[in-house]
């Protein structure tokens, strides 16, 4: 936190339209965030924190500043900044707040994490090309990437809520799923109909779908390659493939 005597984005000089160039300092310090992975704390108060205090040609910029990473986040995640007249000083002076307030409770938030499954839900691609469009477009230019950056940052709530809804507990979902696809075969079986076959088809299909993003979700969790070539990771594949192991480790494949 302090004085960076940079701005990260054009946005944050009150003379926009006169400043249309980045220069070589703002670069060297969108490379450093994007780099270190930091974002701007939560802040209360002006935007510019700093005024050449000119009657004539003022000037006010973003210079000062408290960036956090995500441990910082796991560690205070009801912390933030306030921005407020220091008096004497053309700086605004800042304070941090690391808690809402005295006994209330701080609810630690895991720091997010890309589930590689949730891109085989139908709603991924509508949902991410929405909150795209609904973003800060990007134009060819200096700070293109650091835009980029903060494009990318501001998907993770959406993203984080989708994979919660449609993903949350997937253990417990495949087993209702089997569990109904079960009950409809046996109800094909007492009671042949095409109604009773369509069920039996529309259980199967859920169950396929659930025990498939499961799979994804485990092998992303385990970090292991060989499930790359895994049978939704039974116990009879699991088997197969130690007594194959076994014939070639004895010579006898």
């Amino acid at each position: 936190m302090g004085d960076f005597n940079e701005t990260l984005d054009l946005s944050e000089h009150s003379h926009l339209d006169g400043q249309p160039a980045v220069t070589d300092g703002m670069r060297d310090f969108q490379s450093v965030v994007n780099y270190c992975s930091f974002a701007d704390l939560a802040a209360h108060g002006p935007l510019f924190t700093w005024s050449n205090k000119r009657v004539n040609d003022l000037i006010s910029k973003k210079l000062d500043r408290v960036m956090v990473n995500d441990s910082w986040l796991l560690s205070f995640p009801t912390s933030y900044s306030v921005f407020e007249a220091g008096g004497c000083s053309d700086h605004m002076r800042c304070r941090i707040e690391l808690t809402a307030g005295a006994g209330t409770p701080c609810s630690r938030q895991k720091p997010f994490k890309f589930v590689n499954a949730i891109t085989s839900l139908p709603e991924f691609k509508p949902f991410v090309s929405e909150a795209w469009r609904a973003t800060e477009p990007l134009h060819m230019s200096t700070s293109t990437l650091y835009r980029f950056s903060k494009k990318l940052k501001a998907l993770k709530l959406g993203l984080r809520q989708l994979a919660k809804n449609k993903m949350g507990d997937l253990i417990k979902k495949s087993k209702e799923a089997y569990e109904e696809l079960c009950k409809r075969q046996e109800q094909t079986l007492l009671f042949p109909s095409p109604q009773a076959m369509n069920a039996e088809t529309v259980a199967y299909e859920r169950w396929e779908r659930v025990v498939s993003l499961k799979e994804k979700y485990l092998k992303q969790r385990s970090k292991l390659h060989w499930l790359q070539v895994g049978d939704k990771t039974t116990k009879l594949f699991t088997e197969q493939c130690s007594n194959v192991r076994q014939i070639i480790l004895f010579g006898r494949f």
